[in-house]
Parts: C-alpha cells; sequence; structure tokens
C-alpha cells in the first residue's frame, strides 16, 4: 500500500485560486488580491502563496506585473477566439450552423437558468434587462449590444454551470459579435428593438417564474427572430445598393446635359 502524502499548501492554494478563476470569482483580465492579502486569507506565509501564483503564471493562466500584482490572463481566450474567427471568415456558408448551435445551446441554458435561479440570480439577469431596455429606449446601440450580451451572460451563469457560463463567456459572446450584434447596429428596414425587449422580458419572465419549458421556448424563439432579420437585413441592404447604382447611373447619363 501507498503511503498517502500531506498535500503542499502551495498546491492548496493553487487549487483555490483556479477554482475562482475558473467560477468567475477572479475575472478575465482583472487583478485578484495581492500576495499578502491571499496569505492572511488562508493562513499561510506569501512565499507558499508567491509558489501557487507562479506555477500559474508558467501555465499561462495568470499574468505577473512588475510593481502591480498579479493579472487573470485574457491570452489563452482570445488565442481559442481567434482561431475560431478566422475558420468561420473564410467558410461563411457555416452561418446555419452557427445559428443552430446557438439556438440549442442557448436554450438548453436558459431552461438551466429557471429550474436552477436563485433570487440573486434573477436580481442580475433582470439588472441587465433594465439596462438593455434603457439603451433601447435612448437609441444607444453601444450602450445596447454590452448589456445585452451581459444579460445572455447573467442566465449562462444562472444555469450554474461552469461549462455554459466559459462557453457563453467566450464562443457565444464571439459569435453575437459576428452575428446578431448586426441588428442593432445597421441601418434597416424596420426598427427591430420594440421586439427584442418584448422578447427578453418574456425570457425573463419564464426564468423568474421557475418555468424551464416557456424559457427554452423563449430562447429559441428570440434566436429564431434574431437570424431571420440578419437574413431580411442582408436582403434589404442588397436592394438599397442595386437601387443606389441604378440611380448613380441616371446622374451620369444626364451630367452633361
Amino acid at each position: 500500500m501507498k503511503p498517502i502524502k500531506t498535500q503542499k499548501i502551495s498546491d492548496q492554494i493553487l487549487s483555490i485560486i483556479e477554482e475562482r478563476i475558473a467560477a468567475g470569482e477572479y475575472a478575465e483580465g482583472r487583478k485578484i488580491p495581492p500576495e499578502r492579502m491571499l496569505a492572511e486569507e488562508f493562513g499561510v506565509s506569501r512565499p507558499s502563496v508567491r509558489a501557487a501564483l507562479n506555477i500559474l503564471v508558467s501555465r499561462g493562466i495568470m499574468e505577473a506585473r512588475q510593481g502591480d500584482g498579479y493579472y487573470v490572463s485574457v491570452k489563452q481566450r482570445q488565442d481559442f477566439l481567434q482561431s475560431w474567427q478566422e475558420l468561420l471568415g473564410r467558410h461563411s456558408h457555416w452561418e446555419h450552423d452557427v445559428y443552430d448551435f446557438s439556438r440549442h445551446i442557448e436554450s438548453c441554458m436558459a431552461g438551466l437558468a429557471a429550474a436552477r435561479r436563485t433570487e440573486e440570480d434573477i436580481s442580475r439577469i433582470g439588472f441587465w434587462l433594465e439596462k438593455f431596455e434603457k439603451a433601447c429606449a435612448e437609441g444607444n446601440a453601444g450602450y445596447q449590444m454590452e448589456a445585452d450580451a451581459s444579460f445572455h451572460q447573467a442566465i449562462a451563469d444562472a444555469s450554474h454551470n461552469i461549462l455554459f457560463s466559459h462557453l457563453s463567456g467566450s464562443l457565444l459572446r464571439m459569435l453575437y459579435r459576428q452575428t446578431r450584434s448586426s441588428i442593432i447596429r445597421d441601418k434597416q428596414s424596420g426598427n427591430p428593438r420594440p421586439t427584442l425587449m418584448a422578447q427578453h422580458r418574456a425570457l425573463f419572465e419564464a426564468i423568474e417564474a421557475g418555468n424551464a419549458a416557456q424559457a427554452s421556448a423563449a430562447a429559441q424563439s428570440h434566436l429564431e427572430f434574431v437570424f431571420e432579420s440578419i437574413r431580411e437585413d442582408r436582403e434589404y441592404q442588397s436592394r438599397r445598393q442595386h437601387a443606389g447604382t441604378l440611380a448613380q447611373n441616371d446622374l451620369d447619363k444626364v451630367k452633361n446635359w
């Protein structure tokens, strides 16, 4: 029988910090508490904390900034997303796959959020819903996009599944920037904001009521509207471009009259 080895203090600290990063308690790109505070919290020496942090730095999970402390690295996520952006950019015909993936994943997360949400989750989702509605009412596209993405991230976090949280915060957010944000940013034949606000509120109310089936259906309906709006807007922009070309041809025809 092998003897049971006592885990090193630095390894125990390492495990705690890794869990906090994975759970989003230490957010990507943000500074974590200094060595002194961590040492006091864990009741250990600063060298033990420093040893754990150095391991995280060597793995690319943390960044050590001279004279400033330790930050959670964003490089690994950026590298991952960059490869996907380049791949999808080269294969635009995969757009249906993006829609299919997003629709099923967000539907699943919404259903889980309705089943597992806490009062704190409801407050957080409601907070971003209010910010989204305010941005829509003011016509502030930048705030609207950020509030929209944060609203859906809060739903993913309310699923209380760490994989869904990270998937939403990385790949789904990147896909959001590439797809659904266009119906906010671009000029369109119609104003989508009233429908978007109604759909977001319906999704929030289903989660608040704990109705998983209704929340799942609301998320699917929302994504269907988004991608149909994107398709219709592209057709509208194509017609505008064609009409503009014809109008310019007319001007060229009479410029010497």
